[in-house]
C-alpha cells in the first residue's frame, strides 16, 4: 500500500495535480477505503520534512481535505478512521499555529458539523482510555451542546466531565447542556434548530415583561457620582486570544461604584454616564447610543467575538473555548467571584440589567449589577491590521 500511497502524492506540485488529488480523496471516501485514507494521512505527514517550506501548504491542504472527507462519511468506519488520523503524531515544527490541541479542536468541529449527535456519542465508547483524544471529545461535547444537544445524560459524557474535573481542565467548568439565553448561539456555528427559535422567542417575551416592570422603577435625570474599582481578571476573555496571533484588540473596561444606587436605570441614564466617561473607543462615534438588551443579545455579541476572531480568523477560539471565554467575560461583568458554584452564575446574570452601546467597528456592553450600586462596562474593537506602521 505504501508505494500506491506515495504514487498518489507524486503530482501535487501543480494546481491541476492538487485538484486531482482532492478528487481522488473524495472517490476513496465514496468507496469507504478508510485504511487507504489513514495511510495517506500518515504519508502526508512523513513528507513534511522533505518538502520545501513554501510548498508545505499543499500537504496541509490535502490533509485538511482528507479529514473533511472522513468527517462527511456516513458510516461508522469513516468516523473511526478519523479518530485514527487524530491519533497519528504530528511534528510541531511543521504545524505552525496548528498545535496538537488546536488540531483536536478543529476535528471536533468537523464532527459536529457533519455527524449526528448519536454518532458522536457512539464514538465516545471507542476511546482507548481516559487520556485518549481527551481534547477532541471535551471540545466535541461543547460543539454539540452549542448546536442544541443536551448531553447531560448521554453515555460516557459524565465520565468525561469527571475526568476533565480531575485534571483541572478548563472546559470542566462548562455544563453539557446550553441555557435558554444561549439558544441562539448555534446560529453562529451554522446550526439552525427549531428548539433555539422557540427558546429565543420565550426569552424575548420574558425579557419584554421584565423590562415593562422595570420601567416603573427607573429614575432618569439623576446626578451620578462614580468611583473606579479594580477590574477582575478575564474581563475581556472574549478577545484575549487576539494578541497571540497579531495585534491585540483595543479594550476599554471599567467597573464603577455608583452613588446614589440605581436599582433600575433607563438607557438614557446609562447613555449620559457613557458620555461623561469619555471612553477612548467612543472618540470616533458621532453620537453615543445605548439601549436596554437581553442577556441573550449580549451573549450573542460577545460569543461572535470569541468564536470567529478578528479578520482572517485571527484569535478565533472556536465553539468550546469561545463559550468558556463568554462565561468568563459574563462572570467579570456580573461581578461574581470565580466559584462556578451551581446555579449561582445563572441567577446572578438573570438579576443583572444589561445594555448595549455603539462602538465604531466594535462592541459595547454594560452590566448594571443587582442592587444598582455597581456597574461594569466593556468596549472592544479589533485593531486594524495596518495600524502601528
Amino acid at each position: 500500500m505504501t508505494s500506491t500511497v506515495s504514487a498518489f502524492l507524486d503530482d501535487i506540485d501543480t494546481r491541476e495535480g492538487l485538484n486531482e488529488a482532492r478528487l481522488r480523496l473524495e472517490r476513496l471516501g465514496e468507496e469507504s477505503a478508510c485504511p487507504t485514507l489513514v495511510a495517506l494521512a500518515a504519508e502526508l505527514e512523513a513528507r513534511q520534512a522533505s518538502t520545501l517550506v513554501d510548498a508545505r501548504w499543499r500537504l496541509h491542504a490535502l490533509s485538511d481535505h482528507l479529514e473533511e472527507v472522513l468527517a462527511k462519511g456516513q458510516d461508522v468506519d469513516s468516523a473511526l478512521a478519523l479518530l485514527e488520523v487524530a491519533r497519528q503524531p504530528r511534528a510541531a515544527r511543521f504545524q505552525g499555529r496548528h498545535s496538537a490541541a488546536r488540531r483536536e479542536q478543529d476535528l471536533a468541529a468537523l464532527l459536529a458539523t457533519h455527524r449526528s449527535v448519536s454518532s458522536f456519542v457512539e464514538l465516545m465508547s471507542h476511546r482507548q482510555g481516559p487520556e485518549d483524544l481527551l481534547e477532541l471529545f471535551a471540545c466535541g461535547v461543547q460543539e454539540y451542546v452549542m448546536r442544541g444537544a443536551d448531553l447531560s445524560s448521554a453515555p460516557g459524557v459524565q465520565e468525561l466531565q469527571a475526568e476533565l474535573t480531575r485534571r483541572g481542565h478548563p472546559l470542566a467548568a462548562l455544563p453539557p447542556r446550553r441555557n435558554r439565553w444561549e439558544s441562539t448561539l448555534g446560529r453562529l456555528l451554522g446550526a439552525d434548530d427549531v428548539a433555539s427559535a422557540a427558546d429565543s422567542l420565550a426569552e424575548l417575551r420574558a425579557a419584554k415583561s421584565r423590562e415593562d416592570e422595570d420601567d416603573e422603577y427607573t429614575t432618569p435625570n439623576v446626578r451620578l457620582v462614580t468611583h473606579d474599582e479594580p477590574v477582575p481578571p478575564g474581563f475581556a476573555a472574549v478577545v484575549e486570544g487576539r494578541g497571540e496571533e497579531g495585534p491585540p484588540a483595543e479594550v476599554d473596561q471599567r467597573v464603577l461604584r455608583l452613588r446614589p444606587a440605581l436599582p433600575k436605570a433607563p438607557a438614557d441614564t446609562v447613555t449620559s454616564l457613557l458620555v461623561d466617561l469619555d471612553l477612548p473607543l467612543l472618540k470616533d462615534a458621532t453620537a453615543v447610543v445605548c439601549e436596554r438588551a437581553r442577556l441573550a443579545d449580549v451573549a450573542e455579541a460577545l460569543y461572535a467575538l470569541a468564536v470567529s476572531g478578528a479578520r482572517g480568523w485571527r484569535g478565533a477560539l472556536g465553539a468550546a473555548y469561545g463559550r468558556l471565554a463568554l462565561w468568563r467575560t459574563l462572570e467579570g461583568l456580573g461581578g461574581l467571584p470565580a466559584s462556578w458554584a451551581g446555579d449561582a452564575l445563572e441567577k446572578r446574570w438573570g438579576a443583572c440589567t444589561w445594555y448595549q452601546f455603539n462602538v465604531p467597528e466594535g462592541v459595547g456592553v454594560v452590566c448594571l449589577r443587582p442592587g444598582g450600586t455597581s456597574l461594569a462596562l466593556l468596549a472592544v474593537r479589533d485593531t486594524p491590521e495596518n495600524s502601528g506602521g
